[in-house]
């Protein structure tokens, strides 16, 4: 956390809110480095909010955004709570207002965010909106992936069993044609039809049982008539773009779709990011070699200046610096259970930071979500919380101190052993408190109004 101190005094950060303590300062959040941002509370706490504030100040382009860098940044919201980001609140209040000023009142002036909406094909926007469609090849997914949109288990059930051999022969190996016979040779950009065609004419797959092959004939057939899946593929670069705020609306598919979607753009993010972050600290080389012959061998600068310039266009092949922000994170990184996007998101957290890709997610269950995300947090905003257990588990992965007592805006005062469970238990709406490695305590903040329009009001 960038601490407390004014726009001023501070490059690379983004405004969160105010101190809810003396001396009320702002509360900036330095951005120069990657993080893991967990952000916790109960439903109606705030969290919400709070992460389409924090989506804002990554792309705004007032003074709540200080620095030049630009990034990258995808919420993906599995609620459609953010669907109404295009809009500015000062479009939609009186001047009049009691939502208006207390936007004066932060010094937040009318802004147009750049955000632009996604929404997978097959469903569809309210009317008003303005969005563009995703869609899936079925060559994206790999063997895993397509057992997991099933719910077959690649090692333990006959189906997947079945469907991962089947992936293997029509994507790489190929397989003999019983009805000419000739052999089909195995292609990368496989089509839906590729695999219902293997099912039906590899005589060796025939040792399997009719009731697994005909199950699983049924289950292709279901998924062609998905309109997510089409010829036009997934490009996670239309998602990530500097500068811009993307929100992919994910409400409207299948769970299991769901959350094998994210796994796709989660494993790509961190495969096309792995490109660009080696050609970037080339072109870094480059540069400086360049620099420090300046006045000494201009060949060398020369070759050196065009390098550089190469890595350049080498780095812009895979994403910028990244923000990935989701909500109701404990449904797609569980603690327990097994979801499709579990694996990759684990790797994220794991390995995103190294790479300049940074996460934010949020959960009403704080015990409910793996534990990679709680040793790997380096900051945490906990709203109000009620049940113990995730009190406790909040509790115990703060990284700073309590203090010995706090106050909250000046008249509500927490000290003893178990302060924090009370704090926590009656936080306001829209309050966090704030535990970074950056800070010797822990805080309380009032998180700033957002400058867009929040269609969460029940979340």
């Amino acid at each position: 956390m960038a601490g407390f101190h004014g726009a001023g005094s501070c490059t690379d950060c983004i405004y969160l809110g105010k101190l809810a303590e003396q001396p009320f300062r702002g509360v900036w959040l330095d951005v120069r480095g990657a993080h893991a941002i967990y952000v916790m509370g109960k439903r109606r706490s705030g969290k919400s909010y709070t992460l389409g504030a924090l989506a804002e100040g990554l792309v705004a382009q007032s003074w709540i955004r200080q620095g030049t860098d630009r990034q990258g940044v995808l919420i993906l919201d599995t609620m459609n709570v953010y669907l109404t980001m295009p809009i500015p609140v000062a479009e939609t209040v009186r001047e009049d207002s009691d939502q208006q000023r207390e936007l004066s009142r932060w010094r937040l002036g009318a802004e147009h965010i750049p955000t632009v909406l996604f929404h997978p094909i097959g469903t569809s926007l309210p009317n008003g909106l303005i969005g563009e469609t995703i869609s899936l090849r079925p060559s994206d997914l790999d063997a895993e992936e397509w057992c997991a949109l099933f719910e077959a288990d690649p090692f333990v059930d006959p189906m997947g069993h079945l469907l991962t051999e089947i992936h293997g022969k029509v994507s790489t190996e190929g397989y003999p044609d019983s009805t000419t016979g000739r052999r089909v040779a195995g292609r990368p950009e496989f089509q839906l039809d590729d695999l219902r065609r293997c099912l039906d004419v590899d005589a060796d797959l025939q040792r399997y049982p009719s009731a697994t092959r005909e199950a699983l004939s049924r289950r292709l057939d279901a998924v062609g008539r998905l309109p997510v899946f089409s010829n036009q593929g997934l490009d996670v670069r239309r998602l990530l773009r500097p500068g811009q705020l993307s929100v992919l609306l994910l409400r409207d598919l299948d769970h299991n779709l769901r959350s094998v979607m994210i796994a796709l753009i989660v494993k790509r993010m961190l495969r096309l990011r792995s490109i660009a972050e080696q050609y970037e600290r080339m072109m870094r080389v480059h540069e400086a070699r360049a620099a420090a012959s300046q006045l000494t061998d201009p060949a060398k600068v020369a070759t050196e200046t065009a390098a550089a310039a190469q890595c350049r266009e080498h780095a812009m092949m895979g994403l910028p610096r990244s923000w990935l922000i989701i909500d109701e994170a404990h449904n797609y990184i569980p603690a327990n259970s097994a979801v499709p996007s579990r694996r990759q998101l684990k790797k994220y957290v794991d390995e995103g930071r190294n790479l300049g890709l940074s996460i934010v997610v949020a959960t009403q269950q704080p015990s409910g979500l793996d534990g990679s995300i709680q040793r790997n947090a380096d900051v945490l905003l906990v709203h109000s919380l009620s049940h113990r257990d995730d009190i406790m588990a909040a509790e115990g992965m703060l990284n700073t101190a309590g203090p010995e007592e706090i106050t909250v805006d000046a008249h509500q005062r927490f000290a003893g052993p178990r302060a924090f469970e009370a704090l926590v238990r009656s936080l306001p709406i829209g309050y966090a408190l704030v535990s970074t490695d950056r800070a010797n305590r822990f805080f309380p903040m009032c998180v700033r109004p957002r400058i867009t329009l929040h269609g969460g009001a029940d979340y």
